[in-house]
């Protein structure tokens, strides 16, 4: 039976890889600083062995690691909010890059984890603004503290990966969505007010720019690729994308007719740039085709099928 040990257990992706792992039979192990978020279970995914642990403990960590001698390791962990790296950027480089070193560090340290396989979560936000669908080769261009650490993370994987031969994959993934993303996040925060607006329970909502645009796919999904990524043959970079792009402004309008908000957004939506952030990312689009032709994954839940899932989960859930 192969063994995983998901790092940012609690987190979306780290709740819906696990039950994916899980459900292909492997023994699953999760780590994170909090069980909180395994308090509930909304969905009814099947939970893995779980462990508290900070992955800044080095010696706790690598005591975990070489006694369960994990064959795959995902690290999800980390600050994931690019708004809180604005206003706490030494925690967030804290987190996505030193958390990280310990760990490839504990694996260089240890010849029984050689062959261990490592996925690391980057992130599309490292790229900056683009109008072009991106892929492996496109240049970086962060404008966030919380993109920066990315950036730094994945090339701190690329060095361990060249310099000390570990087995690292990075899938640079974009923005992705499910019934367990907190409503810090734009996308659920405009379906949870607009779910209160349809009730009658609020009048408005308030954001700062409507006119950025993302690539947003289903974490469900993206937990897939994840794992197939670490099947290949050899370590390589992949986007995880949809192809697709849509701006706030299509979300609203979609949210809006799915829960049959009669209006225009200017009734119901109120503008405010201190909500904007000090340097946003105007527009992004991945491009997915070489995981689609190295490894057969591409996204399925089409855009308007993801707002629909999860207007549909925050109705039942508010109720």
């Amino acid at each position: 039976m192969p063994r995983a040990l998901i790092l940012g257990a609690t987190g979306q992706d780290g709740q819906f890889l696990a039950d994916f792992l899980l459900g292909k039979n492997y023994e699953v192990l999760g780590i994170s600083r909090s069980k909180a978020p395994f308090q509930t279970n909304p969905l009814n995914l099947k939970r893995p062995s779980f462990k508290t642990i900070d992955i800044a403990n080095t010696q706790g960590l690598s005591e975990l690691i070489s006694n369960f001698r994990p064959d795959e390791i995902y690290n999800l962990a980390g600050e994931s909010s690019v708004s809180k790296s604005f206003k706490d950027p030494e925690k967030t480089i804290e987190s996505n890059v030193v958390g990280l070193v310990s760990l490839l560090s504990i694996l260089v340290n240890n010849p029984k984890l050689h062959s261990t396989r490592v996925f690391q979560a980057s992130s599309a936000e490292m790229f900056g603004s683009s109008n072009e669908p991106l892929n492996e080769n496109s240049p970086f261009k962060p404008v966030s503290p919380y993109s920066i650490s990315k950036l730094a993370a994945h090339k701190i994987c690329h060095s361990y990966r060249e310099n000390f031969g570990l087995w690292i994959s990075c899938g640079i993934l974009f923005n992705h969505e499910s019934e367990l993303r907190p409503d810090s996040f734009v996308f659920q925060k405009i379906i949870t007010s607009a779910v209160a607006i349809s009730r009658k329970e609020a009048n408005s909502m308030t954001l700062g720019n409507l006119d950025i645009s993302r690539d947003w796919g289903y974490s469900k999904e993206y937990v897939e690729a994840m794992w197939l990524i670490l099947q290949a043959d050899n370590p390589k970079d992949y986007v995880v994308a949809t192809g697709t792009r849509h701006s706030l402004r299509d979300l609203i309008e979609l949210v809006f007719k799915n829960l049959q908000i009669k209006g225009g957004l200017d009734e119901f939506i109120k503008i405010d740039s201190s909500f904007a952030r000090p340097t946003d990312v105007e527009s992004t689009v991945g491009d997915p085709r070489k995981i689609e032709a190295d490894l057969g994954w591409k996204a399925k839940t089409r855009f308007e099928e993801l707002v629909d899932i999860l207007v549909r989960h925050q109705l039942k859930d508010s109720l």
